[in-house]
């Protein structure tokens, strides 16, 4: 599995809007599995997907300023649209989301293994580790907090999203996604991203890609 192209979309906290719209990566073509995350402020906001895209999973952080993030794929098909546009309450104070795309990802059953976790008040989130099946997974961690502050990536991996939902400051929520090629079947370990400053609670998602079988 390989890396396409990343994108990006934001809501300004504090703006009543009932949408967030993310572009299609650059590159993506037919048969790609994009991977989207999506991020938001309170926990109580429902995030619903375009048509087309499927829930991996959602985890809520209900604890001090609360938040929640929810993960998501589609497989690319002939036609792709330019953009996809996720549903939010009018309420949230602050959203944020991004898309990766990759190639060489089994188009069937693309998702191998996935964890989630709620993180404490910090400026450290860290993406569980996950238990592999499969040689040449590719990994994709995504960390949110509420606060509108930069990352530094965990250890080894590769930053494609990194992206606040206001200029730097301590309201608003911020959201990272990383990825790492692994090797054979094993314990992916614990990924942990930090914050440049302003701790806040947040939560996590490790997402392993399953590698496509060429014959």
């Amino acid at each position: 599995a390989s890396a396409v192209a990343e994108n990006y979309g934001v809501l300004l906290a504090l703006r009543a809007a009932a949408s967030l719209t993310i572009n299609k990566p650059a590159g993506t073509v037919a048969g790609d599995v994009m991977i989207a995350a999506v991020a938001a402020t309170p926990s109580s906001i429902p995030i619903t997907a375009p048509a087309g895209w499927t829930l991996i999973q959602s985890q809520q952080q209900p604890a001090n300023t609360a938040s929640v993030v929810a993960a998501f794929y589609r497989v690319a098909g002939a036609g792709e649209p330019a953009s996809y546009t996720w549903t939010l309450a009018s309420t949230h104070a602050g959203a944020v989301g991004g898309i990766l795309s990759y190639s060489g990802v089994d188009n069937t059953l693309p998702i191998d293994v996935s964890a989630k976790a709620a993180t404490p008040r910090s400026l450290n989130h860290a993406a569980p580790s996950v238990n592999t099946n499969l040689t040449g997974d590719m990994l994709v961690t995504v960390h949110e907090y509420t606060s509108a502050r930069s990352w530094t990536p965990p250890a080894g991996m590769s930053e494609r999203v990194d992206i606040a939902s206001r200029s730097p400051n301590s309201a608003g929520i911020a959201l990272e996604m990383n990825d790492l090629l692994l090797g054979v079947p094993s314990a992916s370990g614990a990924k942990i991203a930090r914050a440049l400053r302003d701790p806040d609670t947040g939560a996590t998602h490790s997402i392993a890609l399953r590698a496509a079988i060429v014959a």
